[in-house]
């Protein structure tokens, strides 16, 4: 038995793919106890931002529509969910754009509102988070992630998947006091620590790398698919193909520190995969530059979010920022340099894709 199973060369086709899955829950250690006839079933997608699954930014509804199809065979209740930021104006538009809202029609599945739910507060580590009540609704959670980069965790995967369990714009909250790498990588992992994964299916067909996890990232084919009973060890495996080495990345650190996964020395993969020149952003100088010597050079380094031509004046980033550094100025939003903590969450929830990063350093080369 495997604590992970990896399989290549796929597409989203429904029949290949529950056939591979199939293979590859066996190749873990067959289906949980908890996943049988009568249990009702969350499948906790990736469903970052309303768009098209083209754009690798969200789990596909072709993977979804397999895994659930799955599970109506073993005679579980199927449900469907996850929290982006923007759902405070309705998380319909996400079901319907995401394709979603097209499967759980198809296959009488459940979609499940995180927000409507309601929340109950849980303290980890000091910090105290409001988390959806839907979880416990349901006998078994099957983490359904997406393989994308990220401007500040570098590369997301099984563990940030959990942080849709803290709906609406208590993400944004969280950022706002863990604005570097490594604070909010021991945000995500306190969070992670409040939801049972029962097993855990990698989107990785279509990833993205470059500047993810949004519309600023590259999707790229890599036809990959990951099973593994737990989301660390799974995480730690693709972090090491991508030559991150297998605690490469501060989530995966902050996790093992915390007892979580394995030891790297025990851990068996059936599978393999190579990841060809993968655009991992850096995140070093975040991490590596004193306080003191931080507080002198960011007004020149900072890149703060700005926005293009394509702004429509929506409102939703000013409602989402989490700090209120952003307000609707003749016909745009402006954000405020001084205030803003670079939690990303303007990039990541803006429907136009109108949000980009400029420091006054790039201000100073391009009039040079």
């Amino acid at each position: 038995m495997a604590d992970v199973c990896l399989r290549g060369d796929l597409e989203y086709d429904r029949p290949l793919l529950r056939e591979k899955l199939g293979e590859m829950i066996l190749a873990v250690g067959d289906w949980p106890a908890a996943i049988g006839p009568g249990a009702r079933v969350l499948i906790k997608v990736n469903m970052l931002s309303p768009k098209g699954p083209e754009m690798a930014i969200t789990t596909h509804p072709e993977l979804v529509a397999a895994i659930a199809e799955l599970l109506l065979e073993r005679g579980c209740e199927v449900a469907i969910g996850d929290s982006p930021g923007g759902a405070i104006k309705g998380v319909e538009q996400y079901w319907r754009n995401c394709g979603f809202e097209r499967i759980a029609r198809e296959l009488g599945c459940e979609l499940v509102n995180f927000e409507a739910s309601g929340s109950v507060a849980r303290t980890v580590g000091g910090f105290t988070y409001r988390i959806t009540r839907v979880l416990d609704e349901f006998d078994a959670v099957i983490n359904a992630c997406k393989l994308k980069t990220h401007l500040l965790c570098r590369v997301t995967n099984g563990i940030k998947n959990a942080f849709g369990i803290v709906p609406g714009l208590g993400k944004s909250v969280i950022h706002s006091y863990a604005p570097g790498p490594r604070d909010l990588a021991e945000q995500v992992v306190n969070v992670y620590g409040l939801v049972r994964f029962d097993l855990t299916i990698m989107d990785a067909i279509l990833a993205m790398d470059g500047r993810g996890p949004s519309t600023d990232g590259r999707p790229r084919h890599e036809g990959l698919l990951g099973v593994a009973r737990d989301s660390v060890v799974l995480d730690m495996v693709i972090s090491d193909l991508l030559g991150l080495g297998p605690e490469g990345l501060d989530i995966t650190r902050a996790a093992r520190r915390r007892g979580l996964g394995k030891p790297w020395e025990k851990v068996t993969v059936d599978g393999d995969h190579r990841f060809v020149e993968f655009d991992v952003p850096r995140t070093a100088i975040y991490n590596l530059v004193p306080p003191l010597v931080g507080d002198l050079l960011r007004p020149l380094w900072k890149k703060v979010p700005q926005t293009g031509g394509d702004c429509t004046a929506c409102g939703l980033c000013e409602r989402s920022c989490p700090v209120g550094a952003i307000e609707m100025q003749t016909g745009r939003a402006r954000m405020d340099r001084g205030r803003c903590v670079l939690c990303l969450c303007c990039h990541e929830l803006c429907p136009e894709n109108a949000i980009v990063f400029r420091s006054r350093l790039d201000r100073l080369r391009r009039r040079g």
